[in-house]
């Protein structure tokens, strides 16, 4: 039995799609008017002729951008949301490719609209808009609906099923082709999706603006494996989506990283919540937190170890089972390239929370140090 290409497990640069582009649908009945809310379903509600000719724009400025490539081997795969809305606007889209470039079109009900709730009606709706701006845009949960947070979750199981999707070259088959995916659907669940993408925070979400009907955010692949939105997009279009320029900062520093790389220059990684702790204190916790233990095996020999925790939640799609991942002392004592003096040792667990993780990996730290006392 031949052993998996480690390569292909981590996302090879080659079966990667050139672009992912979201897709806001065109102008529909219920943006003209929200009074059709409240005698029609919300799936059903349908373009406008002005809604219709923007997705029909919306395709050939797409067409130009993609076949305008030095590659003109390339494809395109199509997700979209199951609202009557979002299928219009495919088809519209849809016209200005051919079927020879078309490799799949998927209905894919992770990416549908936020749930307002059932039928709406217009002056109990607006009552609720105005509760949720002052509770907050992402945690406010409609009466009978969702919150962005609930858009937030199936919007993240989408991302593993599309992570699985490119593994097992279901969508990119042959690595010759440039593959573009597009994916039709709503303007929060657009935003929701590139904040799960980028890992912008709660705070940056709620500065976000709504994308037009039929605007389109371009995320494309940069030679080092990340992908950007400043490839495509302009500072001046970022700044009028809401991007500070913070984030506007990171996504040029995306489009030459190295996939895996870490930009220690977003102040949201760390200095959003340690801009009060002194480079100083730092160093000192680091050096608390490094442990002699007796080495299992060695009991005449210590051993560094370095407890890295590690929320399951936010690293499940890199498994696929939700099996705990323990690597037992014995295994790697016995293996030829162990080091005596330095041992690493990368703990990760289910858990719900971080120091869920800590409490776990101490008790089975103190079994297995307590065990190498005893010899």
């Amino acid at each position: 039995m031949t052993e998996p290409n480690q390569e292909a497990m981590h996302h090879p640069h080659h079966h990667l799609p050139k672009r992912i582009i979201l897709v806001r649908h065109g102008e529909s009945q219920g943006n003209l008017d929200t009074a059709a809310y409240t005698t029609t379903p919300d799936n059903k509600i349908q373009l406008t002729p002005s809604g219709l000719a923007q997705a029909r724009q919306a395709g050939n400025h797409l067409y130009n951008i993609i076949s305008n490539d030095e590659n003109k081997n390339w494809r395109v795969y199509f997700y979209v949301s199951p609202y009557d809305r979002t299928r219009s606007t495919l088809r519209e889209i849809g016209r200005s490719f051919k079927k020879e470039r078309i490799i799949g079109v998927r209905e894919e009900c992770r990416v549908r609209e936020q749930d307002f709730g059932n039928f709406q009606v217009k002056e109990r709706m607006k009552v609720v808009k105005e509760s949720r701006e002052r509770f907050g845009r992402f945690f406010y949960r409609f009466p009978e609906g969702e919150s962005a947070a609930d858009v937030f979750d199936r919007v993240s199981g989408f991302l593993e099923s599309l992570w699985r999707d490119i593994d097992m070259k279901r969508v990119h088959r042959d690595p010759s082709h440039d593959l573009n995916l597009i994916i039709v659907s709503h303007g929060l669940t657009c935003r929701v999706f590139l904040m799960k993408w980028f890992k912008w925070t709660v705070e940056q979400f709620e500065h976000l603006n709504n994308p037009g009907n039929c605007e389109y955010r371009i995320m494309q692949l940069g030679p080092g494996g990340e992908y950007s939105l400043a490839i495509h997009h302009t500072d001046e279009e970022m700044l009028e989506w809401g991007l500070s320029p913070e984030m506007i900062d990171d996504q040029k520093w995306r489009m030459h990283a190295n996939k895996g790389d870490w930009n220690e220059k977003c102040p949201w990684y760390l200095d959003e919540f340690f801009d009060h702790v002194a480079d100083s204190d730092r160093e000192s916790d680091d050096k608390e937190n490094v442990g002699l233990v007796p080495c299992p095996g060695h009991p005449s020999k210590v051993m560094k170890l370095i407890v890295l925790s590690i929320d399951c939640n936010n690293v499940r799609h890199i498994f696929l089972t939700m099996y705990d991942l323990m690597v037992s002392y014995e295994d790697i004592t016995s293996c030829d390239h162990f080091h005596e003096e330095t041992f690493c040792l990368g703990f990760i667990n289910k858990a719900s929370s971080f120091s869920a993780v800590d409490c776990q990996f101490m008790r089975f730290l103190g079994g297995h140090s307590m065990a190498s006392r005893k010899t």
